[in-house]
């Protein structure tokens, strides 16, 4: 084989390999990001959340929860199923429900309107716990949430650690937020990955046929 032709071969190949190590790359951060997908079931996050949309979380660390967050919740309230809800205030927080206003350390929450139908069928007041959250559905009038477990001897809180498997980060509701950025960089190097192994690949197998084909005519 001409030397011109077994530096081609060989650029093709690294050009291939290059191509499977960015595509690993790309699938090993999805994996370990710890993403899974879910369906909605229920109407305790309307109307921006309904029936049958798909959701997309991600695992984090208890002191990486965030207030205004929603999350899958493993079985809050010694419920036997998961909860999607939305983290209202954190442990140090005090958050209350006088005349139907809501309240998060003193100040009035401003909310969107969709939310606030059946914010509060009583008044509360609530100092959240350390390592706890509060949870309330967007659909006030449809969830099951700390509203509805007051008496439970926690004041409706829910330890962080019920809440670190399933971050929702993407929807397919209403008001969708984008993709998180490490996502779309994984997606884009598998992408670009695929590319670069089929395109060395098809130059190996064109440069390896050519070079056959030029020994048998030279026979």
């Amino acid at each position: 084989m001409p030397k011109r032709r077994a530096v081609g071969l060989w650029f093709s190949v690294a050009v291939a390999v290059l191509g499977i190590l960015c595509g690993a790359l790309g699938l090993s951060v999805v994996l370990t990001g710890g993403y899974s997908v879910h369906r909605m079931d229920g109407t305790a996050m309307g109307p921006g959340l309904r029936q049958g949309d798909r959701m997309l979380t991600d695992r984090v660390a208890a002191a990486d929860v965030r207030r205004g967050e929603i999350y899958i919740v493993d079985s809050p309230w010694d419920l036997h199923h998961p909860v999607v809800s939305r983290v209202m205030a954190l442990g140090g927080n005090r958050i209350a429900c006088t005349g139907g206003q809501l309240s998060l350390d003193g100040k009035p929450l401003d909310e969107p309107l969709a939310r606030q139908t059946g914010t509060c069928p009583h008044d509360f007041d609530v100092t959240v716990p350390p390592g706890r959250a509060f949870l309330m559905g967007d659909g006030r009038d449809q969830a099951i949430d700390s509203r509805l477990k007051l008496d439970d001897g926690r004041q409706g809180t829910v330890d962080l650690a019920k809440l670190t498997a399933g971050r929702v980060v993407w929807h397919s509701g209403t008001d969708s937020p984008a993709l998180p950025g490490k996502l779309i960089g994984a997606a884009a190097l598998m992408v670009l990955g695929a590319l670069l192994a089929l395109a060395g690949l098809v130059a190996s197998v064109v440069i390896a046929s050519f070079a056959v084909a030029r020994r048998r005519t030279a026979a």
